[in-house]
């Protein structure tokens, strides 16, 4: 054999088909983890979505609900203040709850 040939130097067919499989391992692991986060945003999103629209429908002259779920809207009065509770039920089961006591400033 050549000197040439000896004093190359590289990787063993069993050291790259074990760093071949390490690579897909982690990229399998963070494309699982990806998934999980973006999954994770969209509830939040949902969840603050709910609540926003709950706090527009708890104000005096509530905007038209426009949402894909169902609105309960409870309004009394009592010594001059106005209470008004807004339930929203989303189609997907989430529900929030929201209540605010309105008074005049005098």
């Amino acid at each position: 054999m050549p000197d040439a040939m000896k004093a190359q130097q590289g990787f063993s067919l069993a050291e790259v088909l074990l760093s071949v499989v390490l690579m897909m391992m982690v990229i399998s692991a963070l494309s699982g983890g990806v998934s999980h986060l973006s999954s994770g945003f969209a509830q939040l999103i949902q969840y603050r979505q709910l609540w926003r629209d709950a706090w527009v429908q708890a104000q005096l002259a509530p905007a038209t609900f426009s949402g894909g779920g169902q609105l309960n809207r409870v309004q009394t009065s009592r010594q001059r203040c106005v209470s008004i509770t807004a339930t929203i039920t989303t189609s997907a089961g989430q529900q929030g709850t929201l209540s605010r006591l309105h008074c005049p400033k005098s």
